[in-house]
């Protein structure tokens, strides 16, 4: 039997196409596909076919193939093909390819630009998981490293499992999308086109859209007060959010742009450029204007002057209305917080959060720092302390976190200095490559013209 798998990858619209199916089973059907149906939590997002990703993930073949068995039946029933969308089968190609032998296999994968990846990766990490980093954070901590998942090589390891079964990979790119919407986009994969595009039920409204910069915020301050005991809190929060940015930026066609350290994005953009060529001149189906550039994304340097935290007051609002009784939760659990603790040992987003919920505090105090030929004053960031103050950490740490430091506030002559002589001191390969990845991309600054 025919067999379409719509494999993600993660972060790429998948919750948008997968809603779009699920309302258009019998307009599918008609087109000779079997799309069997799922369900969706209160905002319309859902992980598709996830019961099947779930067993896979779980190792559970088994299970997987009696449940994979039920919906051949019921595809070939209908004499349909069987289309699957789940983004948890993008990892487990070798466990998939297994359970669909004797089948004819098509895979469908979109590709996104590896740093607007990672910086998705950030936003699900503030949204689901409890993290509490910054972007630029992340990005340090995870993004100077060959990731198989973001860089393409997953799919490559598609192609080679897939054997004479086609792989079609194209870019997650708005203005590639037919009439800007992806949904259309992959339909005509689907092979269905023209006016037999009109006839499919389109919902208005974006699906599961990006928090918007004050949502994102505010949930990163809040994660330091979530008990992950208590489960609800978090998807109760998460699912407020999602509303309010679904809603605003249905509202607003206004892309929104994410800011992070010069030093990061060089080094990150630098490391993804031999990868994304690949994937260029050997998977994907075309690479339209702009692909080969973030457009979501944007260095320290070259960001505008925002109103971040009008924006964030603006949503705390929205959570007082929507969610009360646990925002009075909150501000109880920080008071306390505040009150138990010496604020100068507290993360400074609690300390942040404390102003935007209106608690008393002091300011964060604020160190001298040899500048070129004056002094300048920079707060401490959090992410300094962690590192000097951690028990794990070691002179290469110090040095690092130091020059990154230093990097972010315009001193990349000496930033190099210090990063030069940490990736001297490393010991372990994949690190000592870390530190010079990014040591080239200071230099690379260094070498701008100035303007």
């Amino acid at each position: 039997m025919k067999v379409v798998l719509h494999i993600g990858a993660p972060k790429t619209g998948t919750s948008a196409i997968q809603f779009f199916l699920n309302e258009n089973r019998k307009r599918l059907q008609k087109h000779g596909f079997y799309y069997p149906e799922h369900n969706f939590d209160s905002n319309n997002v859902s992980g598709g076919h996830a019961e099947f990703g779930s067993m896979l993930q779980e190792g559970q073949l088994e299970e997987a193939a009696q449940k994979l068995e039920q919906w051949l039946q019921e595809a070939q029933a209908r004499g349909c093909q069987l289309l699957l969308s789940s983004e948890a089968m993008y990892r487990y190609f070798d466990s998939v390819i297994s359970l669909f032998e004797g089948h004819e296999l098509q895979v469908l994968a979109y590709y996104r630009h590896p740093l607007e990846s990672l910086v998705s990766n950030h936003n699900q990490s503030i949204k689901r998981h409890y993290s509490t980093m910054t972007l630029s954070e992340f990005l340090t901590k995870q993004g100077i490293v060959n990731n198989p998942g973001i860089n393409g090589q997953r799919f490559f390891d598609w192609k080679r499992a897939l054997g004479d079964n086609p792989i079609s990979i194209r870019p997650y790119f708005q203005n590639a999308f037919y009439q800007g919407r992806i949904e259309y986009d992959f339909l005509q994969r689907l092979g269905i086109s023209g006016w037999s595009l009109r006839r499919f039920k389109l919902h208005k409204k974006k699906i599961n859209t990006s928090y918007t910069a004050g949502a994102l915020e505010l949930k990163r301050l809040l994660n330091g007060l979530l008990d992950k005991d208590r489960s609800y809190e978090n998807v109760t929060i998460d699912r407020a959010l999602q509303k309010y940015s679904d809603a605003e930026n249905n509202r607003s066609s206004n892309s929104s742009v994410q800011v992070v350290g010069s030093s990061v994005y060089d080094a990150i953009t630098q490391l993804h450029e031999k990868p994304m060529a690949r994937m260029k001149n050997e998977l994907l189906e075309y690479c339209p204007n702009g692909f080969l550039k973030p457009q979501s994304v944007v260095p320290l340097e070259n960001a505008s002057q925002g109103d971040s935290l009008q924006q964030v007051l603006k949503v705390y609002k929205y959570l007082c209305n929507e969610t009360p009784q646990l925002i009075k939760t909150f501000k109880a659990r920080l008071a306390a917080e505040l009150k138990d603790n010496d604020e100068a040992e507290l993360p400074y987003a609690l300390l942040k959060l404390a102003e935007i919920m209106g608690l008393p505090i002091l300011e964060p105090e604020v160190v001298s720092l040899p500048g070129q030929g004056q002094k300048v004053k920079v707060p401490i960031p959090p992410s300094v302390v962690e590192v000097f103050t951690s028990k794990q950490s070691n002179p290469v740490d110090y040095l690092s976190e130091m020059a990154k430091w230093l990097a972010d506030n315009r001193e990349v002559p000496l930033a190099s200095k210090l990063l030069k002589e940490a990736a001297r001191r490393a010991k372990d390969p994949e690190r000592k490559k870390q530190l010079t990845n990014l040591l080239d991309a200071y230099k690379k600054r260094l070498k701008k013209p100035k303007v």
